[in-house]
């Protein structure tokens, strides 16, 4: 009886775990999904042809590259309220001796509310023609522990790469 009692208890709790998983699963998911907040499009390179297989596939050659210029082709149209050019890359950021691999996030000032982010400390990127960089970045709430600890990141300098940007803001 003890044993059978024991047998039962321990399926109950091993179908507990897995709903309680699934369902942390799926709000994960949903919260992301969510994030990306509502009438969003996201555009992305893709093939010239829609059928069949080209030359270039069998080549190689990968689809041509979204330029800035396309992004502000998208600016004119009355139908968009915002948008932000993003590029995604990964590089070594570095302060002191500190050295981190990061996923790096290039964009306009336009990415805070189209992403929905807040910020913890300071601003975010300052408004701007796309076509000019300037030597500031945000840094994740993460990466301003691991490098700062208590200590105020903004006005720091830091090293992405072979480059130095001085550190504006912290994002909650």
């Amino acid at each position: 009886t003890l044993l059978m009692i024991l047998a039962m208890a321990i399926g109950v709790a091993a179908v507990v775990v897995l709903t309680a998983l699934g369902e942390g699963a799926r709000r994960y998911v949903v919260d992301q999904f969510a994030s990306l907040g509502t009438n969003l499009v996201i555009v992305l390179p893709g093939r010239t042809e829609t059928a069949g297989v080209g030359p270039g596939l069998m080549s190689g050659q990968t689809p041509r590259d979204i330029t800035l210029d396309d992004a502000e082709a998208l600016r004119r149209s009355s139908a968009i309220k915002r948008f932000a050019p993003l590029t995604v890359g990964s590089a070594t950021l570095s302060r002191d001796a500190l050295n981190r691999e990061v996923v790096v996030l290039g964009s306009t000032a336009e990415l805070l509310e189209v992403r929905h982010m807040q910020m913890a400390l300071g601003r975010f990127l300052p408004a701007g023609d796309i076509h000019e960089a300037s030597s500031v970045c945000v840094l994740g709430n993460q990466m301003k522990r691991e490098l700062f600890g208590n200590e105020n990141a903004v006005g720091q300098w830091v090293r992405l790469g072979d480059r130095r940007f001085r550190v504006i803001g912290v994002l909650a």
